[in-house]
């Protein structure tokens, strides 16, 4: 009688040992899962906030630049030039840190068109017009800001993340009644 009390406790302990065990494992699934959607969230808001930074600092050294030759004080308007080129440089290798490899490289794209459009309206020729099929610096850095939009949206997870309208010049047929 002794042996069947031992081999039915022996058979409780193993079941809730076993019991134990199975819940234990969905329960760490679930905990990791949890850690790693906090750490991917926890850099959403940094990520946009740069992103954001980098669009706005752009289109704000393409304003700059296009006043050059229409304000009153040169060297005051070149020194706003060069300070927001740092901010856009800065912006776009703190990217590097945050970024995947698609928006990084989007936002060197961004840099790089960028310079050309200051160039171009501070007197220099475009060197590059010809490696970019005739393509106006201005036109690149617009098809640029709109693959760092892409890039950033794919990556912040928004939904339909390829539908970023065009820019510039507008389309008659996306435009609303």
């Amino acid at each position: 009688m002794f042996g069947m009390d031992a081999s039915a406790t022996a058979t409780s302990v193993l079941l809730v040992i076993v019991g134990a065990g199975v819940g234990l494992i969905p329960t760490y699934l679930m905990e990791r899962r949890k850690e790693r959607h906090a750490l991917a969230v926890r850099w959403d808001a940094p990520l946009y906030d740069l992103c954001k930074e980098c669009a706005a600092s752009a289109r704000q050294l393409v304003h700059l630049v296009r006043r050059l030759d229409r304000v009153a004080d040169q060297n005051e308007q070149r020194s706003k030039v060069d300070g927001e080129h740092a901010r856009l440089r800065s912006v776009v290798q703190q990217l590097r840190i945050l970024g995947t490899v698609e928006l990084q490289q989007a936002a060197r794209q961004v840099e790089h068109h960028a310079w050309w459009v200051r160039a171009v309206h501070e007197g220099r020729p475009d060197e590059l017009i010809d490696h970019y099929g005739g393509r106006a610096a201005e036109d690149r850095l617009r098809d640029a800001m709109r693959t760092l939009f892409v890039a950033a949206r794919h990556q912040l997870g928004v939904k339909d993340a390829d539908l970023v309208i065009p820019d510039d010049p507008i389309d008659p047929r996306r435009a609303a009644p």
